[in-house]
C-alpha cells in the first residue's frame, strides 16, 4: 500500500521531508502547500511533486492524500492541524508540537476527535546511539541512572534569524534556542528517563538581534530521581556537538544523536570501555541544511510503515511533555523561581 503524503510548508524542513519520503518506497508526495503558489510551484518542480497549491481548502479536500506534514512556523500548526484532522487527513508534525502547552494539547484533542494519527517529528530517538543508551538503562547496565548532563551549544549566524521574519519572535516561534534547537534534546532526556517534574532556570540574549533567547541553563529534576542540566545555545561559534551524557552508579554513556555517535561508554558489567570514535569533532554545522538526516529517514519510514497498517497512535504524549518542559522553562526564566512542569 502506497502512503501519499502532502507537505504543508515549502521551508528548509520541508525540503527534508520531501527528499527522506522519496526514499521510502511505500510513500509518495502527492501535494505541496504553501502561502505563495509561485513558491509551492517552485518547490514541487525541485521534488517532483505532482500538485503545488496556495489554497489550504483545497489541498485539504484531495481524496487521495492520507496524511500531511506540518513544517509552518512553530505558532502556526494549531489551525493548520484543526484544519488537517477536521479533513480526515493523519498528521506529522515538525518539532515542537505547538509554542506551548494549552495549544498543544488542542492538538491532541482534535486528533483523538476526529481519530487520526499525530506524529511529531524528534528524529534523534531513532539513533543507534539513542537505542544503545536506552538499552543500557533498560537493562540495568547503568545501575541507577541519577545524572544527566546536556550539552546543546550551536551556533546560527545573524542571517539564520534574518532571512525568516518568523524566527526569533515570540508571536510565531514562540521562544528561540530552547523551543527551537533544544527540544529536541529534551525529548531525547524524556525518551531515555521520563517526564521531568520541576525545572528552575535562566535565559539570556547575548548575541542576536532578536526578541527571544539565543542562551538558556537550567537545572532539571525528574520523576525518576535524576537531576539534570541542560546548557543551550545559538550563540555559542563555531558550533558543537549536541551531547547527552547519563551517569549511573555502574556505568555511563555519552550520545550524539543528530551525529548517530557513542562518544564515551563504559559500564561495569561488561568490563569494556568505548572511547570518543575516530576523527571524532565537537564542531557543529552552522547551517541546518548540512545536518545529517538519516534519523529523519528512519521516523518517517517507521511512520510510514504504521500508517499503511493502520495501527497508530492518535496522540503524542512525549511531544506534549517536551512542550510543557520548555513552557516551564521559560515560566522559570521569567520568574526567577523554580517551577513544576
Amino acid at each position: 500500500m502506497t502512503v501519499r503524503i502532502g507537505i504543508i510548508g515549502a521551508g528548509v524542513a520541508a525540503e527534508t521531508h520531501a527528499r527522506e519520503l522519496a526514499r521510502i518506497a511505500d510513500a509518495e508526495v502527492c501535494a505541496v502547500w504553501a502561502r505563495n503558489q509561485q513558491k509551492a510551484a517552485a518547490f514541487a518542480a525541485a521534488f517532483s511533486i505532482a500538485a503545488a497549491d496556495d489554497n489550504l481548502a483545497h489541498f485539504l479536500a484531495r481524496p487521495e492524500m492520507q496524511a500531511v506534514i506540518i513544517t509552518t512556523p512553530n505558532a502556526l500548526h494549531l489551525d493548520v492541524a484543526l484544519a488537517a484532522a477536521k479533513a480526515g487527513k493523519h498528521l506529522i508534525i515538525e518539532k515542537p508540537l505547538e509554542v506551548n502547552a494549552a495549544r498543544a494539547q488542542q492538538i491532541v484533542d482534535i486528533c483523538r476527535e476526529h481519530q487520526v494519527a499525530l506524529f511529531v517529528i524528534y528524529q534523534r530517538v531513532y539513533s543507534a546511539a539513542a537505542r544503545q543508551a536506552a538499552s543500557d538503562i533498560a537493562s540495568g547496565q547503568l545501575g541507577q541512572v541519577f545524572l544527566v548532563n546536556i550539552v546543546d551549544n550551536q551556533y546560527r549566524p545573524p542571517h539564520y534569524y534574518a532571512r525568516d521574519a518568523w524566527r526569533g519572535t515570540q508571536q510565531f516561534e514562540g521562544g528561540g534556542c530552547v523551543i527551537t534547537q533544544s527540544t529536541h534534546m529534551l525529548d531525547l532526556a524524556i525518551f531515555l528517563l521520563g517526564a521531568v517534574t520541576s525545572v528552575y532556570a535562566a535565559t539570556n540574549t547575548v548575541l542576536h538581534q532578536i526578541e527571544t533567547e539565543d542562551v538558556a541553563v537550567a537545572v532539571l529534576q525528574f520523576a525518576s530521581g535524576a537531576v539534570g542540566t541542560l546548557s543551550s545555545s545559538t550563540a555559542a561559534w563555531p558550533g558543537q556537538k549536541h551531547l547527552l551524557t547519563l551517569s549511573g552508579t555502574a556505568g555511563s554513556i555519552m550520545i550524539n544523536g543528530e551525529h548517530d555517535e557513542i562518544v564515551f561508554r563504559s559500564t561495569r558489567a561488561d568490563g569494556t570501555t568505548a572511547n570518543v570514535p575516530h576523527r571524532f569533532s565537537l564542531f557543529d554545522p552552522q547551517d541546518p541544511r548540512d545536518y545529517p538526516t538519516s534519523g529523519q529517514f528512519h521516523q518517517l519510514q517507521d511512520i510510514v510503515r504504521q500508517l499503511a497498517s493502520g495501527e497508530f497512535s492518535t496522540d503524542a504524549q512525549r511531544a506534549l511533555l517536551s512542550v510543557r518542559l520548555v513552557d516551564a522553562i521559560y515560566r522559570s526564566a521569567q520568574s526567577g523561581l523554580p517551577q513544576p512542569v
